[in-house]
């Protein structure tokens, strides 16, 4: 058996607001394994991009264990951390944001060579970030110039040079190409796909797109409100849905066959997503599911393993297995 990666291991990260406690993530567990992509996918606020900052420390978590090559990170000192976070790095959800207006290409993309003393000389810094550029179908005169002078796919293949640059094993995806036009989309996944392929590199993919989840993905989490509601091999997840939450995402995946498409039951979900301040006991997904039972309004339902290789938090999930 592979050892993973990473492994999360019920992973907390509350904020506190006001006379309240905001459980962004609560309880998240899930192991990634060398070379492969894990899917995160959910609605808006579930708190997916939290896991992703949580994982690598740019949030102080909570509560519970991330190991990363056999060490649990969550308790490395800051001077530890510094060395180890050369292993891990992300790439930001808007490249409009996350690139500084007033640094040219070159100096964005050697801050990380820079920071950790990789290169003695400018010379050879210089070298290496041509290299990285090119290596995300960039060139050589895009250097010396500014973010603004670039599209959006390009500014994201900045982004993706830059976190390529201290050769990490595992990069956080953070909804990589949610603000990139149609067409540009899939060029940054193929992108993403070659790269991974070349250096062995190890994803967490976070996306709303859940066709282009199932295309990139291994394994898919699915999250609803802090928690994970359903995990599964990225074909059996969309072939074979168990909860009820992932089947009505995936029941609003147009299919491009009319025929197919006015045959199919969209599932509707009733009511908005509740507040993740001081949620209630029980099942969080409970008031909007049309199979909830008593039960799901006392007790929160055990992340467990359904069928191999499935997991699910449901009450009744046996009952909806194929």
């Amino acid at each position: 058996m592979v050892e993973p990666l990473i492994s999360a291991r019920n992973i907390k990260k509350y904020f506190n607001v006001g006379k309240g406690k905001l459980k962004a993530v609560d309880g998240i567990s899930f192991d990634i394994y060398p070379g492969e992509t894990f899917g995160l996918v959910g609605e808006s606020g579930c708190g997916k991009s939290t896991v992703g900052r949580t994982i690598i420390r740019l949030y102080e978590p909570t509560d519970g264990e991330l190991i990363f090559d056999g060490k649990n990170i969550y308790e490395l000192s800051h001077s530890e951390m510094r060395e180890k976070r050369r292993d891990f790095q992300m790439i930001f959800q808007d490249p409009y944001a996350s690139l500084n207006p007033r640094m040219t290409v070159e100096e964005i993309v050697g801050e990380p060579l820079e920071i950790h003393h990789i290169y003695k000389s400018y010379k050879e810094r210089s070298n290496r970030v041509i290299q990285l550029l090119k290596l995300v179908g960039l060139n050589e005169e895009h250097a010396l110039r500014f973010p603004h002078e670039f599209s959006g796919g390009q500014r994201q293949r900045i982004g993706i040079a830059r976190a390529l640059a201290l050769n990490p094993k595992f990069i956080v995806c953070d909804e990589p190409i949610s603000a990139l036009d149609v067409s540009i989309q899939a060029q940054v996944v193929n992108l993403l796909k070659e790269l991974q392929k070349k250096f062995g590199l190890t994803y967490l993919f976070i996306a709303h797109d859940l066709s282009m989840v199932r295309y990139i993905s291994d394994r898919v989490g699915v999250m609803y409100l802090g928690q994970m509601m359903e995990l599964a091999k990225s074909e059996e997840l969309y072939i074979n849905p168990i909860h009820p939450y992932t089947m009505a995402l995936l029941s609003a995946i147009p299919i491009p066959d009319p025929d197919i498409q006015r045959g199919r039951k969209r599932i509707v979900l009733e009511g908005d997503v509740p507040s993740p301040i001081n949620p209630k006991e029980g099942c969080r997904f409970v008031d909007r599911c049309s199979h909830a039972i008593p039960k799901c309004n006392e007790i929160t339902p055990t992340f467990e393993e359904i069928k191999k290789d499935h997991f699910i938090a449901c009450h009744r999930g046996k009952e909806f297995v194929k």
